[in-house]
């Protein structure tokens, strides 16, 4: 009997390559926005360094987009360690998380141009619409069963916490900006510890004793 083609449905590696390939493009334009502050000969190295340093929002949007790019990227990776077969609505749902992705060095743009209420707003809807994008597609390939067999139902949920705290912290970033942009700011700080607590051991000591009794 001859051998047959391997199904469409089957084959998730076409989409991670062309997803790793969208993120590293991002990443590296992000570090586009910082330039070399022109300095006329002569200029004494204290200016020079305030020079340097008046740039601080080019380096907070930079790291800012870099850490929440990476974080997204690590959460894809888990999306796909779990999905066995994909099918359509998988394709365009990556493709619509990548379309966000690639549009995050813009936003970052925009806050470094603009670090006010509009700025800090305008990224922190960036981020919040990308992550709800992975959010999406980690729900609809769960609804749609392409999940591989023997994940439990609530290894699925802590699985969708995990996806949905980071765009909803930005989400509230931006209610908090409208009164003050500082404190709009540091509401994105929230999202280390609660990430941290989210990929803890407890955490995942539950996850594994979810899939153990189901």
């Amino acid at each position: 009997m001859p051998p047959t083609l391997r199904g469409e449905v089957e084959e998730t590696d076409r989409l991670l390559a062309l997803s790793d390939g969208v993120v590293a493009i991002a990443i590296t334009l992000l570090v586009l926005d910082i330039s070399v502050p022109e300095v006329p000969p002569g200029t004494p190295s204290a200016t020079v360094e305030t020079l340097v340093f008046d740039q601080w929002d080019d380096f907070v949007g930079y790291v800012l987009g870099f850490l929440v790019i990476g974080l997204y990227w690590t959460l894809h990776r888990r999306v796909f360690t779990q999905i066995e077969a994909h099918d359509r609505g998988v394709v365009w749902l990556n493709l619509v998380f990548l379309l966000f992705v690639a549009f995050v060095p813009f936003g970052t743009s925009v806050f470094s141009a603009h670090p006010n209420r509009f700025g800090v707003s305008f990224v922190a809807g960036v981020l919040a619409l990308t992550g709800l994008s992975l959010a999406f597609l980690w729900l609809y390939a769960s609804r749609k069963r392409l999940l591989r067999a023997g994940l439990g139902s609530r290894a699925v949920r802590i699985q969708a916490t995990r996806f949905l705290v980071s765009p909803l912290v930005f989400a509230c970033s931006i209610g908090v900006a409208a009164f003050d942009p500082v404190w709009g700011m540091a509401t994105w700080t929230l999202l280390v510890p609660i990430n941290a607590a989210l990929n803890s051991r407890l955490v995942e000591s539950a996850e594994a004793a979810s899939r153990a009794a189901e």
